[in-house]
C-alpha cells in the first residue's frame, strides 16, 4: 500500500528507503550516470504556426543544472550527456528519428548494470490510428515528432519518422535489461478536448492536430481525418479500463519484472487527452525565455530541494499548477517513485549555497529556481554547518538567472552591512525570510462582438476593484492574453462550444483559469455572473465577492511554499471510502484522483513532535468556494483520525483539499481558520513580534499590499505548513 505523508509534501525534507548494505556515496562513485536530451523545435513538414521555440530552452536548462547542479557525489560528466537539438550550445546534432534512436541504441550498448539514465523529451506529441489494429485501447498510437516527420499518407505507414509509444519502451527496455535505472521525462501532449474560451498570447500548447500532419490529394486528406476522428468518437478516452487517468506511452513501468531489469520512473506533463504549454518563465520576469511549463516546474522544485523521491517531487510539481490556479494539465507519474531523484542519500536539504566574491562581486549559485528574486534575504555564515543564530551580516538579491544571483550586503536584523573583505573565508548564504507573492494577476476580458457595452461596463468594474481598498483581495489587471492566473471573459453560455440546448443566452462574466479553458462536461461550469447593464453595483458586488474567494483559494496555495517542518514532526494522511467498496484507499501523492458523489474523504493525523500543532482542513470547490471543515488540536503524540465529507452532486471539476498545520505557542488560542471560508472575513489583529506563519495565514484574510514574509529561525518561532491535495470530481457513471 503506498501511503502519501507529509513527507511528500514539505520542502527540505525526505526519508529514504533501505538501500542495503553498500552506502551510497559508495555506489553513486561506482556507477555511471548517462543523459540524453530531446529538443524538437522546427518542423519543416509542418506550418510554421506549428514550430516552438521552449524545447530548445529546455534542454539548455536541463544541460545546465545536470552539469553544475546536481548535488554531489551524482555527476554528469559532459561526455555523457547527449544533446540533441538545433542552436543550442553544446548541441551534439538534430533531434532527428534516426539521430534519437541511435542514441537510445548507444545508451543501451555502454550502459552496465546500476548505470543511471534520465531521458528528457520536449516537443510535440501528437495522436495518429492505431498501425496494428488492437495494439492499443483507445485504437490511437500516441506519437513524438523528430524535427525530420513527415506527413501522414497510409495507416499502414502512420506518420514517417515520429516515435510510436511502443516504439520508445522498446528502446528503454534495451536499457533496462542491462540493469540500468531510467527516469524519462515527456514534455510533450498529445492530444486536447477543453475549449478554449479566451486566447492567451503567452502560451503555446504543444500538440499538434491529426490534419496538419496528413499529406496525399484532398479526397485523401478527407478519408483520413475521418479514419481519425471516427477512432476517437468511438474511444473511451484518457481513462483506462478501470476509470484511472492513463499515460501517454506504454513504457511497461515497473512491476512483476525479472530482479535483473533496470528500474523506471516516467513522468508525463499531460493526460492524452490534455494540452500542456510553453511560455516566458519564470512569470513576472522581465524579457523571460519560453519554456515548457512542465520542464521549468519540475527543474524549479528539484533545485529548491534535490533530496527528494520522485513521488515527493511529482506531488510538488502537483502543488505548484494549484498555487498557480492551473487547473489543466494533470500531469502523471508512474514507476519507481518511491526512489530518490537520481539515487542521492538522505540529507536534509537546506537553502544555502556558497558564497563566490570575485572582481569585487559576490554571487551564489541559486536563482530563481530556487524562489531567490530581487529583495530575497540570505544569511551570512562562517561555514555550511553553523545555525542561523552564528550570522554575520546578510545580503540582498541584487539580480538572479535562473541558476545564479548577484548579491549584495545590506543592513538587516540589525546587523550592519559587511564589507566583502570581511566575509569569512568559506562562507554560506542561507535563505533567511521566506517570501509568498499574494497579488492575482488578472487578464481583462477581450472585446466580444455584440457586447461591447458589457465588456466595457466589466472593464470599467475592475478598475475601481483594483485600486479599491479594503476589498479582501489584492489583483493587477493586465490586458487581455497576458499572463495571468484568472482570466475574465464576457460571453452567453450558449455561445460556448458543447453548450447544452438549455443554455442560458444572458451575458455573463466568467471567471475562467490561467489556460483560458472553459468545459461544460461531466456537470461542471466555471463561475460565473450575470450582468446587467442597469445595475451596476450589482456587478461590482458580486464580482468582489468571486475575487475574495479566489484571492483566498490561491493565497493557501502559495503558502504551501513557505513550509518549514521536518518530516518527524506529523504525519497527515488523506483517505477515500468509495461509495460501493468498504476499507479507506489512500490518496497517492503521484496522482489527480477522481471521485464522485457518495464518495468521503476521511483524515489519519499523528503528531510525532514534542509541541502542539493545530490543524485545519479546508475543501477550494472548482467554484473557487471555501469550506472551513475542522480546526483541532493535537498534542504531543496525539492522532486525529475522523470522516471528514462527503461528495455531493452540486459542482463537479478539479478541487483541492488544503489542510493548514501550525505549530501552537503554549497557552495559545487553538488556530482557527474559519474566517477563510466564503461566508466572510474577520477582523485580524496583528500582535507585536517577528512574523509568523500564522500571520502569513491571516495576511491572506487582510489581502497585503504586496506579499507577506516569514522570518526563519533554527527553534524559534512557531512553524507551519500548507498542504494541497487536488483531485477531480465528476459524475457517478
Amino acid at each position: 500500500m503506498i501511503k502519501l505523508t507529509r513527507r511528500t509534501l514539505l520542502v527540505g525534507t525526505s526519508a529514504l528507503m533501505a538501500a542495503g548494505t553498500v552506502s551510497f556515496r559508495a555506489r553513486a562513485a561506482s556507477r555511471t550516470y548517462h543523459a540524453l536530451l530531446v529538443a524538437c523545435t522546427e518542423y519543416p513538414a509542418l506550418p510554421q504556426r506549428n514550430w516552438l521555440i521552449g524545447p530548445k530552452n529546455d534542454a539548455g536548462l536541463v544541460h545546465e543544472y545536470l552539469l553544475k547542479n546536481v548535488p554531489a557525489p551524482v555527476r554528469f560528466a559532459p561526455e555523457n550527456v547527449t544533446l540533441l537539438a538545433k542552436d543550442v550550445p553544446g548541441a551534439n546534432g538534430l533531434p532527428t528519428h534516426a539521430a534519437i534512436k541511435a542514441a537510445l541504441a548507444d545508451l543501451a550498448a555502454k550502459v552496465q548494470r546500476d548505470d543511471f539514465v534520465y531521458l528528457h523529451l520536449s516537443g510535440h506529441g501528437a495522436q495518429q490510428p492505431e498501425r496494428v489494429k488492437g495494439d492499443e485501447t483507445d485504437g490511437l498510437d500516441e506519437i513524438f515528432l523528430p524535427v525530420d516527420i513527415e506527413k501522414w499518407i497510409n495507416r499502414d505507414a502512420g506518420v514517417p519518422n515520429a516515435l510510436v509509444d511502443n516504439e520508445i519502451g522498446d528502446a528503454l527496455d534495451a536499457i533496462r535489461n542491462k540493469g540500468a535505472f531510467v527516469w524519462a521525462v515527456f514534455d510533450c501532449c498529445h492530444s486536447g478536448t477543453a475549449t478554449r474560451a479566451v486566447e492567451v498570447d503567452d502560451e503555446l500548447e504543444r500538440k499538434v492536430e491529426f490534419a496538419d500532419l496528413v499529406g496525399g490529394d484532398e479526397a485523401a486528406r478527407a478519408a483520413a481525418i475521418k479514419t481519425y476522428e471516427d477512432t476517437v468518437a468511438s474511444a473511451s478516452r484518457g481513462l483506462d479500463e478501470n476509470g484511472a487517468r492513463k499515460p501517454a506511452f506504454n513504457l511497461t513501468p515497473t512491476g512483476g519484472e525479472a530482479i535483473t531489469k533496470g528500474k523506471l520512473v516516467a513522468f508525463y506533463a499531460a493526460q492524452t487527452v490534455e494540452t500542456t504549454p510553453e511560455m516566458p518563465l519564470p512569470k513576472g520576469t522581465t524579457d523571460a525565455p519560453r519554456f515548457g511549463l512542465f520542464t521549468f516546474t519540475i527543474l524549479s522544485k528539484l533545485a529548491e530541494n534535490p533530496n527528494v523521491t520522485y513521488r515527493q517531487l511529482g506531488q510538488a510539481v502537483l502543488q505548484q499548477y494549484s498555487a498557480d490556479s492551473r487547473t489543466r494539465p494533470t500531469p502523471l507519474f508512474e514507476g519507481e517513485l518511491d526512489a530518490r531523484v537520481f539515487g542521492t542519500d538522505k540529507t536534509d536539504a537546506v537553502m544555502q549555497w556558497p558564497i563566490v566574491v570575485k572582481d569585487g562581486e559576490a554571487t551564489i549559485g541559486a536563482g530563481l529556481l530556487h524562489r531567490l528574486t530581487p529583495g530575497s534575504k540570505l544569511a551570512i555564515l562562517p561555514s555550511a554547518l553553523s545555525s542561523l543564530s552564528d550570522a554575520v551580516g546578510y545580503l540582498e538579491v541584487e539580480s538572479a538567472k535562473n541558476l545564479e544571483s548577484h548579491v549584495k550586503p545590506v543592513e538587516f536584523e540589525k546587523k550592519p552591512a559587511l564589507k566583502l573583505t570581511d566575509f569569512p573565508a568559506n562562507a554560506y548564504a542561507r535563505v533567511a525570510e521566506i517570501a509568498v507573492d499574494y497579488k492575482l494577476a488578472v487578464a481583462r476580458p477581450a472585446a466580444t462582438k455584440g457586447l461591447e457595452k458589457e465588456t466595457a461596463l466589466v472593464n470599467s468594474v475592475l478598475d475601481e476593484l483594483a485600486t479599491a481598498k479594503e476589498t479582501g483581495f489584492n489583483i493587477e489587471l493586465v490586458d487581455p492574453g497576458k499572463s495571468a492566473e484568472l482570466r475574465f471573459a464576457v460571453m452567453r453560455e450558449n455561445a460556448i462550444e458543447g453548450a447544452a440546448k438549455d443554455a442560458s443566452d444572458k451575458p455573463a462574466l466568467w471567471f475562467l483559469p490561467s489556460s483560458g479553458d472553459v468545459t461544460l462536461k461531466d456537470g461542471s461550469k466555471p463561475p460565473l455572473v450575470i450582468i446587467h447593464p442597469d445595475d451596476r453595483q450589482k456587478l461590482v458586488d458580486a464580482t468582489t465577492r468571486n475575487l475574495r474567494t479566489i484571492f483566498r483559494a490561491t493565497g493557501l496555495s502559495r503558502l504551501a511554499a513557505a513550509s518549514d517542518y521536518k518530516p518527524e514532526d506529523v504525519d497527515v494522511q488523506f483517505q477515500v471510502k468509495r461509495r460501493d467498496k468498504d476499507g479507506l484507499e489512500p490518496l497517492q501523492a503521484s496522482v489527480v484522483p477522481r471521485v464522485s458523489p457518495g464518495d468521503e474523504v476521511h483524515v489519519l493525523a499523528k503528531n510525532s513532535s514534542d509541541q502542539l500543532v493545530d490543524i485545519n482542513v479546508l475543501y477550494v470547490g472548482s467554484d473557487y468556494s471555501i469550506t472551513h471543515i475542522v480546526a483541532e488540536r493535537l498534542a504531543p503524540q496525539a492522532t486525529l483520525e475522523e470522516g471528514l465529507l462527503a461528495f455531493t452532486d452540486t459542482s463537479f471539476g478539479m478541487e483541492r483539499m488544503i489542510a493548514v498545520l501550525t505549530e501552537a505557542p503554549p497557552e495559545s488560542e487553538k488556530e482557527d481558520l474559519s474566517f477563510l471560508a466564503q461566508d466572510g472575513v474577520a477582523s485580524m489583529t496583528r500582535g507585536l513580534g517577528p512574523p509568523s506563519f500564522s500571520d502569513m495565514l491571516a495576511d491572506i484574510g487582510a489581502a497585503p499590499p504586496t506579499r507577506s514574509v516569514m522570518r526563519l529561525a533554527d527553534k524559534s518561532g512557531p512553524k507551519g505548513a500548507v498542504m494541497i491535495f487536488p483531485m477531480e470530481t465528476v459524475p457517478r457513471a
